[in-house]
């Protein structure tokens, strides 16, 4: 959410169960193809340095060393799945109301074609997700015949929306989930909203209606300001309580008719304890959908200076899995799907050099599947054109659209490419300190292996894949920049290739390289602040398939088991 978002790294005593269960010992071999990727991030610090200045920590950048360690890292893939298989759409998109111009313009006879082009990118297999919503959601309406313009109506729906959005929906061929008014708590306005999008958008988009978002703030945040006076209006007093807000959701779920209905895109993991409550009392909720950030920015609530090191420490990575594991659980315990439809790596509308920097990129690579492994059907990344964060940004020029994308976007197209619906992520050895890694078998059998190095220098990496069936020569690729900095802004590349604005497709020479094994190990070489990835073409799949591992109800432990680690978890 823009503003509205605690301090993650501060909340939540979430704790890892099948994400550390799953990363013992191989159990069954299956011959596969594999996949491996490497990444390291150079400037790593060990803790977060609250107390430098961030322009200091870029007045200077030591020139990344390129020499690797002369012991290689060992790395071993095991036969273990872990979690439920990836669905399609996993990686979405979360854009605001008043957004959708901005982002296609207003004829819908004349699509961005280059936007819609980025958006189908992370969806390569179909089934994109794309969320309406976010702060707009109870700041939008649709005009309710005889009623005067709430003073809370920052934007107004149109027939010209609904039809842009129509467009650019069925060009994607996308599921919609898209948010309804509940801070005016206002039954009729909910109803003439869904009313106009089922109408206006029709039923040729798979929609879900999103009721509320982050209510936990209406009592926190104003709703409006009145004109006489300028009086801050909140949207509920301070005393009011999860239960008010399931009483409130049920109430205006009813006057909505048989819809699929998600709420409540809860702001926090400090909801949890009230979830159960509005599970059971909300029979109509298909979806529970909430929200993580990794980091808050200092102008922002409580939050801090940010430096690109603190995205991969413990409360940026395996805290945030460890919480979202435990609303996927209570989500099974009520049959309910749980979806985080709202995740970045910084709140409050993103930060300037530090949202398009090469840090977020690796990031999310590595949070990713760490969410995968919860069992959550996706996430939708939130997008804000003309502010910081804008992950994907439009522009209209005289010669027609074109898109830009932050570096972020790379690591969220690589797991996209890595992961096609129906893979299942794969048990990894424990990686020493600077180091994190993650393993998916796709449905064509092969494996994608990401190791993340979170150290300065060159690193190499010696990956044993022979447990999964792996064998043949590798194809390697990088995901970089070009100097080999968290921090560096431009010159990220995928393969050699980065997006063409004019067409949002990946672009130029594709650069590999061919790795041959010795014993049965892939010997590489990893540069600092990059991702390699190497694909090892192996023989068809054998009967015998990786065992699965799926997350439990199990008590909570706070420790992982001797000797695992959870993959995309450092040591």
């Amino acid at each position: 959410m823009f503003e509205q978002v605690f301090r993650l790294s501060r909340l939540g005593n979430g704790v890892a169960r099948s994400l550390r269960a799953a990363v013992k010992g191989a159990q069954g071999p299956a011959k596969v193809a594999i996949t491996v990727v490497a990444v390291t991030l150079s400037s790593w610090s060990a803790a977060p340095m609250a107390s430098a200045a961030r322009a200091d920590s870029r007045t200077a950048k030591p020139k990344p060393s390129t020499t690797a360690t002369a012991r290689p890292v060992q790395l071993t893939v095991g036969g273990v799945y872990a979690g439920l298989p990836i669905r399609a759409g996993f990686v979405g998109m979360t854009n605001e109301f008043w957004d959708l111009f901005k982002a296609v313009g207003q004829d819908p006879t004349q699509p961005d074609v280059p936007f819609e082009q980025v958006m189908r990118n992370l969806a390569p297999n179909g089934g994109f997700s794309l969320r309406i919503g976010g702060d707009t959601t109870d700041w939008t309406w649709w005009p309710v015949p005889g009623m005067a313009h709430p003073i809370w109506a920052r934007f107004t729906l149109t027939p010209t929306w609904m039809a842009v959005a129509q467009r650019l929906l069925e060009d994607l061929k996308a599921h919609l989930i898209i948010g309804i008014n509940m801070e005016a708590n206002n039954p009729t306005v909910a109803a003439a909203e869904v009313a106009a999008i089922q109408s206006g958008i029709g039923p040729t988009v798979p929609t879900t209606f999103e009721l509320g978002n982050e209510p936990e703030l209406y009592s926190k945040w104003p709703f409006y300001i009145e004109k006489v006076g300028h009086v801050v209006v909140l949207g509920r007093p301070k005393s009011y309580s999860f239960p008010q807000m399931t009483s409130e959701w049920d109430t205006l779920a009813k006057a909505l008719g048989p819809v699929r209905l998600a709420g409540l895109g809860y702001s926090s993991f400090r909801a949890l304890p009230h979830v159960a409550q509005f599970l059971h009392s909300s029979p109509k909720t298909s979806l529970l959908t909430f929200h993580t950030y990794a980091l808050t920015p200092r102008n922002c609530q409580k939050g801090g200076l940010l430096q690109e090191s603190q995205l991969f420490d413990y409360n940026s990575l395996q805290r945030l899995a460890n919480a979202v594991e435990d609303w996927t659980v209570l989500g099974r315990q009520n049959k309910v799907a749980v979806r985080v439809d709202e995740i970045n790596a910084v709140t409050c509308g993103g930060l300037a050099g530090f949202s398009n920097s090469l840090g977020p990129a690796l990031w999310a690579l590595n949070i990713l599947p760490m969410y995968a492994q919860t069992g959550v059907t996706g996430v939708n990344f939130e997008s804000r054109p003309n502010t910081a964060q804008n992950l994907i940004q439009p522009t209209l020029t005289t010669t027609g659209w074109q898109v830009t994308v932050q570096p972020e976007y790379y690591g969220m197209l690589a797991f996209a490419q890595l992961t096609p619906p129906g893979s299942r992520i794969l048990s990894v050895t424990p990686m020493p300190n600077g180091l994190l890694a993650w393993a998916v078998q796709t449905p064509t059998h092969a494996v994608n292996i990401v190791v993340t190095n979170i150290s300065g220098r060159s690193r190499r990496v010696a990956v044993q894949a022979f447990g999964a069936g792996a064998t043949g020569p590798g194809t390697a690729e990088t995901l970089s920049s070009a100097t080999g900095h968290l921090t560096d802004t431009s010159g990220i590349t995928l393969g050699g290739q980065a997006i063409d604005p004019q067409t949002g497709q990946l672009s130029g020479t594709p650069v590999t390289s061919r790795v041959i094994p010795r014993n049965r190990i892939y010997n590489i070489t990893v540069g600092p602040a990059s991702a390699t990835i190497l694909t090892i073409n192996g023989p068809s799949p054998a009967t015998t398939q990786p065992s699965s591992t799926v997350p439990t109800t199990a008590a909570p432990t706070t420790t992982a088991p001797t000797g695992t680690t959870p993959a995309g978890a450092a040591s």
